[in-house]
């Protein structure tokens, strides 16, 4: 009987966290996903904020370690499609269609570029940059190919969105509402 009694008292006295700890708790948790944004790290701060018990509080949290998780999957995926893309460009000839038809473009593993053919200078790609890469957006995950002056340009620079069809047998490139087609030949 005097045990039961002593674990009413101590369920009563509300031993474990207060919502005020759980709420510490959270806010640190929070301020270590580094995969959210600054907009949605503010909203889940906010509504920890008026979270009026700890269920709350950890309803909230896993909202936030659920997107977390998400945009780390989805970043993961675009890392991995960055690989794959640059891979099958890199140091074969690129066959123009369409807009760049008669266009040969080769893009070279120490990251320089060679475009010829008698249609090259109506074919979207800035002639005077001298690098590519190709690298992933950090807010969309959208995969980019990139040209610039220097090396080592990460997302800076003149970008183009770029797909790498199913059959990895074509590559296109987005330059904003145009879009142009190469055939991937070896």
């Amino acid at each position: 009987f005097m045990a039961m009694v002593m674990c009413a008292t101590l369920a009563l006295s509300g031993c474990g966290n207060s919502v005020s700890d759980d709420r510490a708790q959270a806010y640190a948790s929070l301020s270590s996903m580094t995969n959210l944004e600054k907009d949605q790290v503010k909203d889940y701060k906010q509504r920890l904020t008026v979270a009026p018990d700890s269920a709350a509080i950890k309803s909230v949290l896993a909202d936030a370690k659920a997107a977390n998780d998400k945009v780390a999957s989805d970043n993961a995926e675009s890392d991995k499609r960055v690989k794959e893309i640059e891979a099958a460009i890199t140091g074969v000839k690129l066959v123009g269609t369409d807009k760049c038809a008669d266009v040969t473009l080769v893009l070279n593993a120490d990251k320089t570029w060679q475009i010829s053919g008698e249609n090259a200078d109506l074919c979207f790609l800035p002639h005077d940059l001298k690098y590519w890469t190709v690298a992933r957006y950090p807010d969309s995950g959208g995969v980019y190919f990139v040209q610039s002056d220097t090396k080592d340009s990460g997302i800076y620079g003149t970008t183009s969105l770029i797909t790498l069809s199913e059959d990895k047998r074509t590559v296109t490139f987005a330059p904003g509402p145009n879009f142009y087609k190469f055939t991937i030949t070896k």
